[in-house]
């Protein structure tokens, strides 16, 4: 896994920085005249600033302001977190480390959410101390919940301890200021050879000073497009933590006609009546496998859980 991710982050700088630069300079004819005008020139300008200041954001965020916030968040889940007690209804062994003799395990919780209502949650970690066999199934854990939801992570194991890992965080560190020292390297390096006292007039589309953030733009965006696929909605996971359950009386279900990894999307339209009594419709979208699709109910009820602030947000647990 970790070679994969380090193959890919390769690759993809590959296309953002030297590719860019290369095809530049292959391309390119050197030379004295301005190639735009004033105006067009500072249109540029400003739009290769937006980009590369929008990738510094992302990268300084997701690299290193979500790690702090992430672990401040679960120092305060230590202090404040509201205790439960957690059945393990399920485990598998994922990997084993013969050297340090520390399992990665998958486990499935069933314990009481926010508002009491019995919920099922599966999670990974490494279980440093498996001689103890503490995870068996039929074994119970203390967790904690985080009270306040529109933070991640929404729960811990009791006990847990957070710390950074070094070489982590310094590679981090290292990838953020080296991607600053290339925007400041790209901009100099280019305005010393090709100003010639015009200025920024020698920039155009394909010039690597925007070509190059163009590139790592659309890297990001299909990051996060599939992380959007592949990683569990955030709602839904609010939903599951927070919400109340409800016995819904479907109205209808249907593809939607998108897949993901060949597995389709399913909308439920279903009814159903809050904890006050009333009654609402709601539509739900989920990603089921292919050996779950004959399970579907097409007609009858399924049970939900469902946003008490926001009853028309609803997920069904059970896919």
């Amino acid at each position: 896994m970790k070679f994969m991710i380090i193959f890919w982050t390769l690759y993809m700088l590959f296309f953002c920085i030297p590719f860019p630069i290369f095809i530049y300079m292959t391309i390119s004819e050197m030379t004295t005249e301005p190639r735009n005008t004033l105006a067009v020139s500072y249109v540029y300008l400003g739009f290769s600033l937006l980009i590369w200041i929008y990738v510094l954001t992302f990268l300084i965020n997701h690299l290193l302001i979500k790690t702090f916030k992430e672990k401040n968040t679960i120092s305060r889940i230590v202090q404040n977190g509201i205790p439960r007690e957690a059945e393990i209804t399920d485990y598998k062994l994922v990997k084993y480390n013969p050297g340090t003799h520390i399992n990665l395990i998958h486990i499935v919780l069933s314990f009481k959410n926010l508002s009491d209502t019995l919920i099922r949650h599966e999670m990974m970690f490494y279980d440093t101390k498996p001689q103890e066999k503490r995870f068996d199934v039929g074994k119970t854990v203390k967790v904690l919940l985080n009270p306040d939801t529109s933070r991640e992570p929404y729960f811990i194991l009791s006990g847990a301890q957070t710390k950074f890992k070094v070489i982590n965080m310094i590679m981090r560190i290292v990838f953020v200021v080296f991607m600053i020292a290339y925007i400041i390297g790209l901009y100099s390096y280019f305005y010393l050879r090709e100003s010639f006292d015009f200025g920024w007039r020698f920039l155009t589309f394909m010039h690597p000073i925007i070509f190059s953030g163009v590139m790592f733009l659309l890297t990001l965006l299909v990051y996060k497009l599939i992380v959007g696929k592949f990683v569990k909605n955030k709602k839904e996971e609010r939903i599951l933590f927070a919400g109340r359950n409800a016995q819904a009386q479907i109205i209808s279900v249907s593809q939607t006609g998108l897949t993901v990894n060949d597995q389709p999307q399913i909308m439920f339209q279903v009814s159903f009546k809050d904890y006050k009594g009333i009654e609402h419709i709601a539509v739900c979208k989920k990603i089921i496998t292919l050996l779950d699709l004959s399970s579907v109910p097409k007609q009858g009820t399924i049970e939900i859980m469902y946003d008490e602030n926001d009853p028309k947000k609803i997920t069904i647990p059970g896919f």
